[in-house]
């Protein structure tokens, strides 16, 4: 009977790692090396080699500057996307590896990058095969992807990677079933650096000791791309089911639609491993893909919904949120400046209603801030009321830098909250699904947190979980004969 009393309870524990297992979120992917780096293949020298026009980065940088100093409310412009019909079936090199398998890699170079980013308008993988991209150095590697990182229509929006010659390559196992169709239709040519540092010295690394009190804020806090060209700063954000669904809030005046929403790629914890070096941090945590939910002109409110619940190992925290329109008596906001290593800055003072013709006091002014500053790249970030650790606001823009001690203007998340009057143009019937009339939320930790514990049951976790009872009344069984 003790054999047998082994047995089961393997059997019940076998069985409940069935359970877990489909149960489990889908997440983003992690970086690994691709296959030519353990396999012998041709030399780069060999591999086919796309040649972007060449352009001038001082003339890109200026005219980004422009744009963004003729009013307030312009995304951060670091990339000019170049549309292209790069098809895996009509450019690159093929060859057969040792084991019968097949590799496909294709160089693309454009002259004087400081960094590249790739848009597949097509991405559909055969079972098993997988997708890289790195630099001709091979020091810098996103991937693998697979046909689980595509977003829902369809496409690939990938991290930057450093250089101005980078390699595309897809691995295809032997014999591997399922369609394969990859298309490269933007390849985006940094003209800015976002990996050095460029924001200004007054800024305040998030690792300081100043930072201390916020890190669950500064967690729930990225930096993202859309399209490839344009950056600003977002946030996970809870909603009142506690049910982890990973909303996003940002500005509308950053750009993101139903159109382009697919093109996201979100940076976390991209911040400085040093107080005080306001560089050193890392793209490695990211993710791609996502779906558009609601916008509002009027508060600069955008929410979308990301394609997978970000890592667990990233330890992103959802933040909380305050629609009551309190006068906070001092705020936080947590950004990342000049699309940098992530940032804190403290203003002391209560916040002050303000027009600045988004048709009303629609906004929240930070009249200077006593500690830090915003720059290009901060747009989007939340203001933290300090007496709660909530979010009231998102930034537009203003005129405040680390040389000029003047305002900036957030649009109040009791504005976006009724929004334009349709579930398109508010943030109530996401953030509220629950209908359940709050005007506050605490956040909600990622990975301890207990009512995020308990998964949501789909029709896979019902199948394995009347296995599970099967094996344990099979088991109950045993014990009584």
């Amino acid at each position: 009977m003790i054999k047998d009393y082994r047995a089961s309870t393997f059997s019940i524990l076998t069985a409940l790692t069935m359970v877990l297992t489909l149960l489990h979120p889908v997440y983003a992917t992690a970086a690994s090396s691709p296959v030519s780096a353990s396999e012998t293949v041709l030399a780069l020298s060999k591999v086919n080699v796309h040649q972007m026009p060449r352009i001038e980065n001082s003339s890109l940088v200026a005219e980004a500057e422009r744009r963004e100093a003729s009013r307030i409310g312009v995304p951060y412009h670091f990339a000019h996307p170049f549309d292209v019909d790069l098809d895996i079936n009509e450019t690159g090199t093929w060859e057969i590896l040792a084991d019968g398998s097949t590799l496909w890699r294709l160089r693309v170079v454009s002259t004087s990058a400081k960094h590249i980013n790739l848009g597949f308008s097509q991405f559909e993988l055969p079972k098993g095969a997988e997708l890289w991209i790195y630099n001709a150095g091979g020091d810098h590697v996103g991937g693998p992807y697979t046909n689980d990182n595509r977003s829902k229509k369809g496409t690939l929006f990938t991290p930057v990677i450093p250089g101005d010659d980078i390699v595309i390559e897809v691995h295809v196992p032997k014999g591997a079933q399922g369609s394969l169709a990859v298309k490269v239709g933007f390849v985006n040519h940094g003209f800015r650096s976002i990996t050095k540092p460029f924001q200004g010295a007054c800024n305040n690394d998030v690792i300081c000791p100043e930072g201390d009190p916020w890190g669950d804020q500064i967690s729930s806090v990225a930096r993202f791309s859309i399209g490839g060209s344009t950056l600003c700063t977002g946030q996970l954000i809870n909603n009142t089911s506690l049910d982890r669904t990973p909303y996003f809030l940002s500005a509308d005046h950053c750009g993101v639609t139903t159109g382009n929403a697919h093109s996201v790629v979100v940076y976390w914890n991209y911040e400085s491993p040093v107080c005080g070096d306001l560089s050193g941090g890392s793209l490695d945590q990211n993710q791609s893909g996502a779906t558009f939910i609601a916008s509002h002109f009027s508060s600069d409110t955008n929410l979308i919904v990301l394609d997978q619940e970000p890592l667990p190992e990233y330890g992103v925290d959802y933040g909380g949120w305050n629609v009551s329109d309190n006068i906070p008596q001092s705020s936080v906001s947590i950004h990342h400046p000049g699309g940098g290593e992530k940032a804190i800055s403290f203003d002391e003072d209560p916040l002050t209603d303000a027009d600045i013709g988004y048709g009303g006091n629609t906004h929240w002014e930070v009249g200077n801030w006593e500690d830090g500053t915003t720059e290009g790249g901060s747009s989007g970030s939340c203001l933290w009321d300090t007496s709660d650790g909530l979010c009231v606001g998102v930034l537009t823009g203003g005129f405040a830098s680390c040389s000029v001690i003047s305002s900036d203007f957030y649009g109040k998340l009791s504005i976006g909250w009724e929004g334009g009057g349709t579930p398109e143009s508010r943030l109530r019937d996401w953030l509220d699904p629950l209908d359940s009339g709050a005007t506050s939320l605490q956040g909600l930790n990622q990975l301890s947190n207990k009512q995020e514990d308990i998964p949501t049951i789909n029709k896979f976790g019902l199948a394995a979980m009347v296995i599970l009872l099967a094996i344990i009344s099979v088991f109950y069984f045993r014990l009584r004969i």
